[in-house]
């Protein structure tokens, strides 16, 4: 009866060992395993180390510093050469022809390399000498539908105008009763023509 027992008993350690051991687990009675030591850490690459520095660079880069903050004369003297300043052209004169267009200033002025303008036809600008300054005239194109629309404006310079009431249409013929007249174009522009009279 013993043996029987002890036979059993026998056969289910056995089997509760091989179900252990297919679990995992240590089976009773052995020792565990021991854990296993983790793989080596592959080398990592080093960074190359900074170059070293001699003193030659410090008093270069504390020199480029202060010349920085500081700044060079010659170089600011340079960017202000770089700029011209606008300077007015003189405006004193004695005669119209002295008087010549800025057109970058948009006026009027005594400097011989002025643009000198002819004389006004239909529209245009006018710079002429008024008290001993130059000064300027922009004329207008004067829209009309006949020569009775037009006439002339001699102040302060010749140019064509609107025919109005106290300023009407000139009448006459050239060289005999008129030195300048109006006619309408067919640009429908009032356009002033200065007749070329023999001298009397």
């Amino acid at each position: 009866m013993i043996a029987a027992v002890s036979e059993r008993a026998r056969r289910l350690l056995l089997t509760a060992a091989l179900a252990l051991a297919a679990c995992g687990a240590p089976a009773p009675g052995r020792p565990p395993a021991p854990p296993r030591s983790p793989a080596p850490a592959m080398p990592t690459a080093r960074s190359p180390a900074p170059a070293p520095r001699s003193q030659h660079d410090g008093v270069g880069a504390t020199r480029a510093a202060s010349a920085g903050g500081q700044g060079d004369p010659a170089a600011r003297a340079g960017d202000d050469a770089a700029e011209p300043r606008e300077q007015a052209s003189p405006t004193a004169c004695a005669i119209d022809m002295d008087c010549g267009y800025d057109p970058a200033g948009e006026r009027c002025g005594a400097d011989p390399r002025l643009n000198r303008q002819p004389p006004v036809t239909d529209q245009g600008i006018v710079c002429y000498c008024d008290a001993g300054a130059c000064a300027l005239l922009r004329v207008l194109p004067v829209p009309c539908e006949g020569d009775h629309d037009c006439a002339v404006a001699r102040e302060p310079r010749p140019h064509p105008v609107r025919a109005t009431r106290e300023r009407p249409h000139e009448k006459g013929r050239p060289c005999r009763d008129l030195t300048m007249s109006t006619t309408c174009e067919r640009t429908n522009i009032c356009t002033l023509h200065r007749h070329t009279c023999p001298r009397r």
